[in-house]
């Protein structure tokens, strides 16, 4: 049972609740209009929220309030006008506060048409009507009293001023009169004019008839006219704010008295009396700015008595009494004559009471009739419930606070066996059995509390000894929680079926978890384990409680997830009630586990797809099975795949294969045959493993290595298009064969001759690619062996062009013909020219300049690069020295020159360095000597030596390239060098690839935490200067600041 008592049900919360809903207006709550109260009213937005900006409805508004203020202005100053010209007394006063109150009333006309909307338009365009009447009357007025030059406070402009009391009554009543509060139209209207011919008749009997006593009848009436007419609208106002207290009405209350009192001040003018105040006019202007304020006024209600009825008699019927006391007092004690006013106020008012006792009895036997007919549909409601009650599928029982039986229906008679008689004005306990009164107690008590508590479940006794088995559920009315009402569900059906479907569950459990094989019960929807057996807990080497809750992608091989999801999916939708599939399973240590899955799709109680799986163990079989099958493609002895298997991979990979992303290199152990024969098989088989694990850990995972056989291994790289050099491949498995291997103590030497062969032509097989590989091969040994060849169509040609450039260089060398070109470097602080870097260039004199890349590779495999770079050192410390000395701009710049490993490491570099400085005398201070950071690791020891010797010249020293190699923080700091240079690779993407940003970020940052200069090469675009200045680089030198020149250009 769920029960909640909230505050709601309070009998004091709940009155006011009701009481609340009274106050609105209607009852109903709702608006007059039928729009939502304040209480239900919804949320309505700030003005302008979620609204787009009219500028036309924003330049609209301002200039209707510059016109409104501008129309009170010039009245204002018309006023002011007539007083200074003729004092305050209205006698002697001109057009001007005339023209003033036809000038206010047209504008009262004029924003009362602009608030004309919605569903009260049809009132609002009756005030407008009214003060539209006004402005007539006061332009007749004006042309009769000051064109004609005669009294118009008798004529026909009265009929428009009477025209505004009818309109404005009647805009009144269709803005207040459709609440259901108040009575038919004819009603209010009828107790309107009543209320009117009152005040009326008590206006003219105290106020207005002493004053005419000389005036003809016909005077008499038009005077009287609108001062009457302006009571009427003033009776509406009384009558409507019983009911609808809307701000409109009240402000055109105030406005209607004020031209009340301005009218009767009019009359005793007219009439000889001595008024000396300016009131009438300034009253008609006041009460007209009243009207335009009612426009802009919120349409709304303010507040809604509940009663009003007799409210509504005290105003119409108490006037009516006290102007019959008057007349009385009047006619009947003073004697005093009757004039025609006096006789047709008191017959209209008359006539009009009779009007309104009539309309109200009809709307009594209206009333009548409704009550009637509200009895007669209430009794058939209270007959229909009765038998809704009884044909409910459930029990129904309403019980009293204290918990005795105040109603029941039917199917409560029939689950107890008793009659209404003996069940209602009893204790609910009576249909309980005795075992269940302790519950019942505990959930009357909770349900007192407004505790919650769960259904509970009760046996009923039947009187033919037969029990029902009940499920309670309590509620409390909202309007009368005095009263409580008891749902008595019909369970038992269900709880034996419960009873039956717990043994089959216990009989399942127990075959489920006795299984010899492993077992689990899971959602097809989710995959998440609901159930485990031991068998499967142990497979997998799990504790059962581990796996329960687990998702079976926990446990499932990443590569079969895929497979096995969408087999649970297919099952999950239906289109599958059993499969079979073998698969691997993740166990706890995180060895693999194949099982042969058996899967059968059921559903549960509330239709959800279960899956129960069998697993069989079958990581024996499948290990057998792939062992046969690796024995068949795989070499016994090394464990790489064979020569049958390597063509079937390269066969497959050449298919679809881009031009050139493939190579095969043919390796052979030179000399293996010698240690085989002199060592022993056993000794060349421990070779043989041992060499197979050095050139696997060469080769990249997706490159393929091979035994071919004997002491031949193949190579097969794939995607050369990412920028891998076979060569350089083939380079490192040379080097990685030349190492010592100790086999049975002995340290064993051999080395390896290796051919490379590329598929860079269309068609080419897989035999052809492993014959030119295997040809390149011998071709190595030809040259001597441990070496690399490549097969190539041309390369008969390329050697011939290889070996004449050797010995072309050997004589550009002799003719000066390299020459050293000058690239800027420039201080990015400050902008200036700091110096050069010198970059060498051969003027051939058949090929034209060539670049270093043309011949330098060639002068280090000659051993040319020594004398190459003496000559370029000796050249650009003279030109150095001719710029410091003729060239007062170039006075401060130094020089930057590359050198090589084989320089580095020569032990003369010292002294050629020494003896250039000495010959051209430039001071050591001028000029750098940039080391690659490869060339400094190769040997860091010599590297270290040489370069502190160097040092010791006082020149400096820096390191080119920096970030390309493998240096570390220790060696850099043991090297006496003085600067690092960026490499361009990674200025090349500063600003556009994040990596290379973080990478150029960081070594500045090296550089600057070791006090170390650092230098960008390659800046070529504003972007990447602009990067370098903000990351504190030093300096820097490429494209941008100038290509590499002659010192001719330079000059």
């Amino acid at each position: 049972m769920s029960y909640t008592r909230s505050a709601v049900n309070s009998p004091r919360i709940v009155g006011a609740a009701e009481r609340g809903g009274q106050a609105l207006v209607g009852g109903d709550g709702a608006d007059a209009d039928g729009t939502a109260t304040v209480a239900q009213r919804p949320y309505r937005r700030a003005p302008g929220q979620g609204q787009r900006f009219s500028a036309d409805r924003w330049f609209a508004r301002r200039a209707v309030t510059a016109l409104t203020m501008g129309t009170v202005a010039v009245c204002c100053i018309l006023n002011s006008v007539e007083i200074g010209r003729h004092g305050w007394s209205s006698d002697n006063w001109g057009i001007m506060p005339g023209f003033s109150e036809l000038l206010l009333s047209l504008l009262a006309g004029f924003l009362l048409a602009r608030r004309a909307s919605g569903s009260h338009q049809l009132g609002w365009w009756w005030l407008v009507a009214g003060s539209l009447s006004w402005a007539g009357g006061q332009a007749i007025w004006m042309v009769i009293q000051y064109g004609l030059h005669r009294d118009a406070t008798v004529s026909v402009a009265t009929v428009g001023f009477v025209g505004w009391a009818l309109c404005s009554a009647v805009g009144l009543l269709k803005l207040g009169g459709r609440s259901s509060a108040l009575a038919t139209t004819g009603a209010v209207i009828s107790e309107a004019v009543v209320l009117t011919g009152s005040l009326g008749l008590l206006l003219w009997e105290l106020v207005l008839a002493p004053t005419v006593t000389n005036a003809s009848n016909v005077d008499i009436v038009m005077l009287a006219v609108v001062p009457l007419g302006t009571s009427f609208v003033i009776s509406a106002v009384m009558l409507l704010s019983l009911h609808v207290r809307r701000p409109v009405i009240m402000v055109m209350g105030l406005a209607a008295l004020g031209l009340i009192i301005a009218a009767s001040l009019q009359t005793v003018r007219f009439t000889g009396g001595a008024v000396g105040l300016p009131a009438p006019h300034l009253l008609h202007q006041l009460s007209f700015v009243l009207v335009g304020l009612a426009s802009v006024l919120p349409h709304k209600v303010v507040a809604a008595p509940v009663r009003t009825s007799l409210r509504r008699l005290a105003f119409t019927y108490l006037p009516m009494t006290v102007a019959i006391w008057v007349a009385v007092w009047h006619y009947f004690v003073q004697r005093r004559s009757a004039d025609i006013v006096s006789i047709s106020i008191a017959m209209a008012t008359g006539a009009f009471l009779a009007i309104s006792q009539i309309t109200a009895w009809f709307d009594s036997e209206r009333l009548a009739e409704r009550l009637q007919n509200n009895v007669i549909r209430l009794r058939a409601a209270q007959a229909d419930l009765r038998t809704l009650l009884d044909d409910l599928p459930e029990a129904l029982v309403v019980l009293s606070a204290e918990g005795t039986i105040r109603d029941l229906n039917a199917l409560t008679l029939e689950l107890t066996g008793l009659t209404r008689d003996d069940l209602v004005g009893h204790s609910f306990a009576r249909m309980v059995a005795a075992d269940d009164y302790s519950r019942l107690g505990v959930m009357w008590q909770a349900m007192l509390l407004a505790e919650e508590v769960d259904k509970p479940i009760f046996e009923l006794r039947h009187v033919d000894g037969s029990v029902a088995v009940v499920e309670a559920d309590v509620h409390t009315p909202v309007h009368d929680p005095n009263r409580v009402v008891v749902a008595l569900r019909d369970i038992t059906q269900r709880v034996a079926e419960s009873a039956e479907l717990e043994q089959a569950q216990t009989r399942f459990r127990l075959a489920f978890q006795s299984a010899p094989i492993g077992m689990v019960m899971s959602s097809a929807a989710t995959g998440r384990l609901l159930d485990v057996n031991e068998a499967l807990a142990e497979m997998l080497g799990f504790q059962r409680s581990d796996l329960i809750g687990a998702s079976l992608q926990d446990i499932t091989h990443p590569d079969d997830w895929n497979v096995s999801r969408l087999q649970l999916a297919s099952a999950a939708d239906g289109a599958a009630s059993s499969y079979k599939l073998d698969q691997r399973y993740i166990r706890a240590d995180g060895q693999v586990v194949w099982a042969r899955t058996s899967v059968s799709v059921m559903s549960d109680q509330q239709g959800n797809p279960l899956v129960i799986a069998h697993f069989e163990d079958i990581t024996e079989e499948r290990r057998a099975a792939a062992h046969l099958q690796w024995a068949a493609s795989h070499d016994e002895l090394t464990g790489l795949p064979n020569r049958t298997h390597f063509l079937e991979q390269l066969r497959r990979r050449l298919d679809g294969a881009e031009l050139g992303s493939i190579a095969v290199l043919f390796i052979d152990l030179d000399n293996f045959k010698v240690v085989n024969d002199s060592l022993g098989h056993a000794v060349g088989d421990e070779l043989l493993r041992g060499m197979s694990e050095r050139l696997r850990s060469v080769v990249r995972d997706r490159d393929m290595l091979g035994r071919f056989g004997g002491d031949e291994f193949i190579v097969m790289l794939d995607g050369l298009q990412l920028d891998l050099s076979p060569a350089d491949v083939a380079e490192r498995l040379r080097e990685a064969i030349s190492q010592p291997l100790i086999v049975e103590n002995s340290e064993l030497y051999v080395s390896g001759s290796i051919g490379i062969a590329f598929a860079d032509r269309a068609g080419v097989t897989a035999e052809e690619l492993l014959r030119d590989a295997d040809a390149a091969m011998y071709r190595a040994k030809t040259r001597g062996r441990d070496c690399v060849e490549a097969f190539a169509p041309g390369a008969h040609e390329t050697s011939v062009l290889a070996l004449r450039t050797s010995g072309e260089l050997r004589h550009g060398l002799e003719r000066g013909e390299i020459v050293p070109y000058y690239q800027p470097i420039v201080d990015l602080a400050t902008g200036h020219l700091t110096g050069f870097e010198v970059l060498a260039r051969w003027r051939h004199p058949d090929r034209g300049l060539l670049s270093p890349d043309q011949f330098l590779p060639m002068a280090e495999e000659t051993g040319l690069i020594g004398d190459v770079g003496a000559a370029i050192l000796r050249a650009s410390l003279a030109q150095l020295g001719l710029w410091q000395a003729n060239v007062p701009s170039l006075a401060d710049v130094s020089i930057a020159v590359n050198v090589s490993v084989r320089q580095l490491v020569d032990a003369r570099f010292h002294d050629v360095v020494a003896e250039a400085l000495a010959e051209t005398g430039v001071l050591a201070d001028s000029l750098w000597l940039e080391i690659t950071e490869t060339a400094l690791m190769s040997d860091v020891k010599s590297a270290t030596i040489a370069l502190r010797n160097l040092r010791s010249l006082g020149l400096h020293l820096s390191v080119d390239d920096f970030g390309t190699g493998y240096s570390s923080l220790t060696y850099l700091k043991r090297f006496p060098v003085e600067a690092i240079k960026v490499d361009r690779a990674f200025v090349k993407g500063l600003g556009i690839a994040a990596e290379d940003t973080t990478i150029v970020e960081a070594v500045v940052n090296l550089g600057r935490s070791l006090g170390l200069m650092v230098v960008a090469e390659g800046v070529e675009t504003p972007v990447q200067l602009t990067r370098l200045r903000e990351v504190g680089c030093h300096r820097a030198q490429g494209y941008l600041f100038g290509r590499p020149r002659p010192a001719a250009l330079i000059e």
